[in-house]
């Protein structure tokens, strides 16, 4: 369950990244550094060989995958890549095992029973954004939720809405029209 928390961090604050096209390193400690989690291979134009083992697993997981590219991490391949509207980075190890996947998306591509769900316990409430972290044979859906004055995230796992973190948004007192 440790392991789902930290992933839920790691979830959070790649997708608060990918949300503003932002450039910087996230340093959370996991068997692979996401720390290079950005769209393509992070220091070389030719993409790494990739093992048979890893791209018979990533063909039968992902074989509607579209822009990929890889890089390889200590011991580990990471391959970013899109799909159905979905962005996805996900670390396999040389035996070719999925170690886990992070997907960013938005509200239309969440399964409808876990749309519902969030629905009902936050009405209100618009989403902002969806992280589904896929590990250990386990999917946790991290949404941002947000109304005029609060950010919110909740994680759902097993069935279970979890409150991760809440925000008040700071006050726009004297802004017109975005100025």
């Amino acid at each position: 369950m440790k392991k789902i928390s930290i992933i839920t961090a790691a979830a959070f604050l790649i997708l608060i990244s990918a949300g503003a096209h932002s450039q910087t390193s996230v340093n959370v400690k996991l068997k692979a550094d996401v720390s290079k989690f950005k769209e393509g291979s992070p220091d070389k134009t030719t993409a790494p060989e990739v093992n048979s083992r890893i791209m018979k697993s990533f063909n039968k997981l992902f074989s509607d995958a579209e822009n990929i590219r890889w890089w390889n991490e200590k011991n580990n391949q990471i391959v970013y890549f899109k799909r159905k509207g979905k962005a996805t980075h996900a670390v396999f190890a040389k035996n070719g095992e999925l170690k886990f996947a992070i997907t960013n998306y938005t509200e239309e591509y969440l399964p409808d029973e876990i749309l519902l769900q969030v629905k009902d316990n936050y009405y209100g409430k618009s989403i902002f954004g969806v992280t589904e972290v896929l590990a250990e044979d386990k999917t946790a859906y991290i949404i941002v939720l947000e109304d005029k004055t609060s950010w919110l995230t909740i994680k759902v796992l097993d069935g279970e809405i979890t409150q991760e973190h809440a925000w008040r948004k700071a006050p726009v007192e004297g802004i017109v029209n975005g100025q």
